[in-house]
């Protein structure tokens, strides 16, 4: 399996999450519990996108958050995986050099991918768990980067929840993977074409960045997202953190 996700990358387009809990601007509705998005995908429909062979897991997170999303919203798309791997190969030039995040949202803004368009990106405090529970929550999906331990392979390959061990065998690389469901015991994430259980301190020992993608299509006609956020004041408090 093939990880890709380079260092984390300040963007100037990046919004801050941390500032949407400020006074002065719409303060975000306490999460649930718990959320568990990813179950409105079929198991075996979550596909590779090519991450097996190549360093893209930055394109086929934004796949699966799109599967993700759509599928909550009212009707799954499934993107086409050589759609996937053309944009990869387009912003690395087609040579497997692995991509920021930020890079790749800042492509998605002006590039809808699979038809699907984004109204920006918010970044979250990965440290805190109310940022990361609020993000899943409102947003359909937390786009986490993690330095990934060489443990965390042998605990996939074994069908094992990603857990922290004595010995992790060093990391291996900075890998991106969406984190779709959360709970009292842990999350849970996509990676290479399945879903990832993960403890809670796995995710604050190797996580490294984290953003919320806002995608047009989380909202039905009514400017409501299943999580019962206002689209527009959504919208408003982006703009309004833009121009803090």
């Amino acid at each position: 399996m093939k990880l890709g996700k380079l260092a984390p990358k300040p963007h100037p387009k990046t919004l801050s999450l941390a500032s949407f809990f400020k006074d002065e601007v719409p303060a975000v509705p306490p999460p649930p519990p718990k959320r568990a998005w990813e179950y409105a995908i079929p198991d075996d429909a979550w596909g590779m996108y090519g991450n097996d062979v190549r360093g893209d897991c930055t394109l086929a997170s934004k796949a699966h958050i799109i599967m993700a999303v759509t599928a909550n919203a009212g009707s799954l798309v499934i993107p086409d995986p050589a759609e996937i791997i053309g944009i990869y190969d387009q912003l690395t030039g087609g040579v497997d050099t692995g991509l920021a995040m930020t890079d790749v949202y800042d492509h998605w803004l002006t590039n809808p991918i699979a038809g699907q368009k984004i109204l920006g990106w918010v970044q979250i405090d990965h440290t805190k768990r109310k940022h990361f529970e609020a993000c899943v929550a409102l947003f359909g999906a937390c786009d986490v980067g993690v330095q990934l331990p060489n443990s965390a392979q042998q605990q996939f390959e074994e069908g094992q929840p990603w857990d922290v061990v004595p010995d992790d065998g060093g990391l291996d690389g900075g890998h991106d993977i969406p984190y779709l469901g959360y709970g009292s015991e842990g999350e849970t994430c996509i990676t290479w074409a399945k879903r990832q259980p993960c403890g809670i301190p796995w995710f604050q020992k190797y996580a490294d960045e984290a953003y919320g993608v806002i995608l047009e299509s989380w909202f039905d006609t009514t400017g409501t997202a299943p999580s019962g956020f206002d689209k527009d004041a959504l919208w408003n408090a982006l703009r309004a953190l833009e121009a803090a």
